[in-house]
């Protein structure tokens, strides 16, 4: 059982702040001063320092963080387990990002729940902030990402490489065009995703690569809905990036047209990710080789 010390870390590490974490966990600032002395003195390092009167994480603190979050997770996932022993059923709890969950999972979702009908399921579908959050946390299981994270911090597999493409309404005047740049999209208004979104961070990413951002646009709309953005679009609003699965269907029945970008070409990975540990590994293995290998091939 991990202690409090490692929560008022842990609330630290978050807030920056011994007062703030104090607040957080509901402890005086002293007490939480004595469980940071305390583990800097048993692991013989230091984890924070001030500088110009800001409190910052020595590289050892930024490592602790990395493997006690692990380990904070991996300890729900254990007390999870083991209520389960006495039960005829196990549970099953899982996340998507919202790409994922909407448009690539949707259609064999059914088929997914029937395959495990040992298992009472949740699916969440969310952000990728949220459920890398949630990963951590032990909350649950496994996730399939679409957004960039840190694959060293976790176990993953290759789930599909997805085409991120610019969509626009068959009346806007780039659909009609043959060839395309980026520069050509200067003036136009863009509809991204939100904050903490996989998509955005995509997008954002692929911009700064070829030494553009979202200031170089003329107008930028920001909606946490994919649907509502497919909607704006098909009604000439404004036009989007997005994932091929969310707008296959549009594309096909001609409501919305890809505009291929000569200069400006994404694919990004579709990750199924798990936390480090040997205790539920077997179990998310056989998930992965007996449904999500087959829904590949």
């Amino acid at each position: 059982m991990l202690d409090i010390r490692v929560d008022s870390f842990l609330a630290v590490y978050k807030n920056k702040s011994y007062t703030k974490a104090a607040e957080e966990l509901n402890i005086t600032q002293p007490a939480v001063t004595q469980h940071i002395q305390f583990l800097e003195r048993y692991y013989g390092c230091k984890f924070f320092k001030y500088s110009n009167r800001e409190l910052r994480f020595t590289s050892e603190g930024k490592l602790f963080y990395k493997y006690i979050l692990n380990a904070k997770g991996n300890e729900q996932i254990i007390m999870k387990k083991l209520e389960e022993v006495q039960k005829e059923k196990k549970t099953l709890s899982f996340a998507a990002t919202l790409t994922i969950g909407e448009f690539t999972l949707a259609p064999i979702v059914g088929d997914f729940i029937r395959k495990l009908s040992n298992y009472d399921i949740t699916m969440y579908v969310d952000n990728t902030e949220v459920v890398l959050d949630m990963l951590q946390k032990g909350e649950i299981l496994f996730a399939l990402i679409e957004g960039l994270f840190n694959k060293a911090e976790y176990e993953t597999r290759l789930f599909k490489v997805a085409r991120f493409i610019l969509v626009a309404s068959p009346k806007h005047e780039l659909a009609s065009k043959k060839i395309v740049y980026l520069d050509d999209l200067k003036d136009e208004t863009i509809i991204i995703r939100e904050k903490g979104s996989g998509s955005r961070e995509v997008l954002e990413r692929g911009l700064f690569d070829g030494n553009y951002t979202l200031n170089s646009f003329k107008k930028i709309i920001e909606i946490g809905n994919v649907n509502i953005t497919k909607e704006m679009i098909k009604n000439d609003i404004g036009i989007g990036f997005m994932y091929e699965d969310a707008v296959r269907k549009e594309i096909k029945e001609g409501e919305l047209r890809e505009i291929k970008i000569k200069d400006f070409v994404l694919q990004r990975e579709f990750n199924f990710v798990y936390l480090k540990n040997e205790l539920i590994k077997e179990e998310i293995e056989n998930i992965w080789e007996n449904f999500i290998l087959e829904y590949i091939s």
